[in-house]
């Protein structure tokens, strides 16, 4: 089984800690079917600095000079709903605060490695999950993580593809074609050359169109045949 590979952030501003965090995550994928890309930043404001919403796991130490770990993860909770967040502190009551801000869990320093490993397993579930059901979409100007399950459906007009999303809309240039190949294997069909549906959010076939969220989509005739074979696949298969 290829290994499931998540990127993490650890923000401390103690090299001997933060080298430790390190060392514990390589010492956890070397056991396993995961694979860490590790991030490192010596404080709250170095990763706060331009942050894109491409990690997956955030450890945050909560007592850092610059930018604190809870300032830290209020100011990336407000680009990145999905990162998984888990603060490491001296003090416990400290880390209470953490759920204001939807944070998983919290290591109490000084941090061993059996404490570590068991909070991760917790943690790397919970992100292994997520990252199944996750794209990343370029927009050009950010990186955006974008749950499969919010997408209804893509659509091409032009030269501009937009990901038509149960909270809005993302707009990007680009083809139908690269959305297919990010959508590959998440259970998305085309209905014709403009549109590519989720299929789990078909409510049903009216008058040769698909009704998608609030909308009707026209199902082609070249491509009613696949579409609805497609369809009544995935029905079968939930």
């Amino acid at each position: 089984m290829e290994a499931l590979t998540l990127h993490v952030a650890v923000a401390e501003d103690e090299k001997a800690s933060r080298r430790k965090i390190v060392e514990y995550l390589q010492n956890y994928q070397n056991a396993g079917t995961v694979r860490f890309e590790i991030s490192e930043f010596e404080d709250g404001e170095d990763l706060v600095n331009s942050y894109q919403p491409v990690y997956d796991i955030i450890f945050l130490d909560i007592e850092m000079p610059k930018l604190d770990g809870m300032k830290a993860a209020e100011y990336i909770r407000q680009k990145d709903e999905h990162v998984i967040l888990v603060f490491i502190t001296n003090v416990a009551r400290y880390a209470v605060k953490g759920y204001e801000v939807q944070a998983l869990d919290y290591i109490l320093k000084p941090v061993s490695y059996e404490s570590f490993s068991a909070k991760l397993d917790r943690v790397v579930k919970m992100a292994a999950r997520r990252e199944e059901k996750s794209i990343v979409i370029n927009t050009g100007s950010d990186l955006r993580k974008v749950p499969v399950s919010h997408i209804l459906y893509v659509e091409v007009l032009r030269h501009q593809v937009v990901y038509h999303l149960e909270e809005g809309e993302v707009v990007l240039r680009g083809s139908l074609k690269d959305a297919e190949d990010l959508l590959n294997g998440c259970g998305f069909e085309k209905c014709n050359s403009c549109y590519l549906v989720n299929l789990r959010h078909v409510r049903g076939i009216r008058d040769g169109n698909a009704l998608v969220g609030s909308d009707e989509l026209q199902i082609s005739r070249a491509r009613k045949k696949p579409f609805l074979q497609a369809l009544t696949a995935y029905i079968a298969s939930v």
